[in-house]
Protein backbone atom coordinates (compact mmCIF):
# COMPACT_ATOMS: atom_id res chain seq x y z
CA UNK A 1 0.00 0.00 0.00
CA UNK A 2 1.47 3.21 -1.07
CA UNK A 3 2.01 5.81 1.54
CA UNK A 4 0.16 8.94 1.84
CA UNK A 5 1.33 12.22 3.37
CA UNK A 6 -0.32 15.91 3.00
CA UNK A 7 1.45 19.14 2.57
CA UNK A 8 -1.74 20.75 3.90
CA UNK A 9 -1.67 18.62 7.64
CA UNK A 10 0.67 16.87 10.07
CA UNK A 11 -2.16 14.47 10.27
CA UNK A 12 -4.26 12.35 7.84
CA UNK A 13 -5.32 10.04 11.06
CA UNK A 14 -8.32 12.88 12.22
CA UNK A 15 -10.64 15.04 10.40
CA UNK A 16 -9.17 18.40 9.11
CA UNK A 17 -12.42 20.42 10.31
CA UNK A 18 -14.12 18.40 13.45
CA UNK A 19 -10.61 16.28 14.78
CA UNK A 20 -12.73 12.78 14.31
CA UNK A 21 -10.61 9.76 14.75
CA UNK A 22 -12.91 8.54 11.32
CA UNK A 23 -11.92 9.78 8.51
CA UNK A 24 -11.68 9.52 4.54
CA UNK A 25 -9.14 10.74 2.35
CA UNK A 26 -9.90 13.91 -0.06
CA UNK A 27 -8.05 14.62 -3.20
CA UNK A 28 -8.53 18.51 -3.33
CA UNK A 29 -7.70 17.87 -7.24
CA UNK A 30 -9.66 14.75 -7.81
CA UNK A 31 -10.89 12.86 -11.64
CA UNK A 32 -7.53 13.07 -13.49
CA UNK A 33 -5.56 15.24 -11.17
CA UNK A 34 -6.02 12.41 -8.52
CA UNK A 35 -2.28 10.76 -8.97
CA UNK A 36 -1.11 14.27 -9.17
CA UNK A 37 -2.27 15.34 -5.70
CA UNK A 38 -1.14 12.38 -4.13
CA UNK A 39 2.30 12.87 -5.67
CA UNK A 40 1.99 16.71 -3.95
CA UNK A 41 0.46 15.79 -0.94
CA UNK A 42 -2.85 18.02 -1.39
CA UNK A 43 -5.03 15.38 0.54
CA UNK A 44 -7.45 16.22 3.59
CA UNK A 45 -8.81 13.60 6.19
CA UNK A 46 -12.43 14.61 6.28
CA UNK A 47 -14.89 12.68 8.24
CA UNK A 48 -17.33 10.78 5.49
CA UNK A 49 -19.95 13.11 5.97
CA UNK A 50 -17.47 15.94 5.75
CA UNK A 51 -16.06 14.52 2.37
CA UNK A 52 -19.07 12.65 0.76
CA UNK A 53 -22.28 11.98 2.73
CA UNK A 54 -23.63 15.14 3.27
CA UNK A 55 -25.13 18.19 1.28
CA UNK A 56 -22.67 20.09 3.52
CA UNK A 57 -19.43 17.78 2.64
CA UNK A 58 -16.93 18.61 0.03
CA UNK A 59 -18.05 16.85 -2.51
CA UNK A 60 -21.23 18.94 -2.22
CA UNK A 61 -20.32 22.26 -0.67
CA UNK A 62 -18.40 24.39 -3.84
CA UNK A 63 -17.18 26.97 -1.19
CA UNK A 64 -15.49 24.14 1.02
CA UNK A 65 -14.11 22.43 -2.36
CA UNK A 66 -12.88 25.97 -3.55
CA UNK A 67 -11.28 26.75 0.16
CA UNK A 68 -8.99 23.40 0.15
CA UNK A 69 -8.34 24.12 -4.05
CA UNK A 70 -6.80 27.87 -3.25
CA UNK A 71 -4.60 25.99 -0.20
CA UNK A 72 -3.39 23.88 -1.92
CA UNK A 73 -2.44 26.55 -4.98
CA UNK A 74 -0.90 29.11 -2.13
CA UNK A 75 1.22 25.79 -1.15
CA UNK A 76 2.17 25.08 -4.99
CA UNK A 77 3.15 28.68 -5.28
CA UNK A 78 4.85 29.12 -2.01
CA UNK A 79 7.07 25.94 -2.52
CA UNK A 80 6.99 24.27 -6.06
CA UNK A 81 6.00 26.53 -9.00
CA UNK A 82 4.69 29.73 -10.31
CA UNK A 83 0.71 31.08 -10.85
CA UNK A 84 1.71 29.92 -14.34
CA UNK A 85 3.17 26.40 -13.99
CA UNK A 86 0.21 25.61 -11.61
CA UNK A 87 -2.48 26.72 -14.75
CA UNK A 88 -0.79 24.67 -17.07
CA UNK A 89 -0.77 21.27 -14.51
CA UNK A 90 -4.35 21.66 -13.11
CA UNK A 91 -6.01 23.96 -16.23
CA UNK A 92 -6.66 26.72 -14.06
CA UNK A 93 -6.26 29.17 -11.66
CA UNK A 94 -8.61 29.22 -7.81
CA UNK A 95 -6.36 32.23 -6.66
Amino acid sequence: MKKLYSVLTDDLEHCYITGSNTVAIHHVFGGPDRKVSERYGFLVPLRPDWHNLSSYGVHQNRELDLRFKRLAQGYYEDHIGSREQFRKEFRKSYL
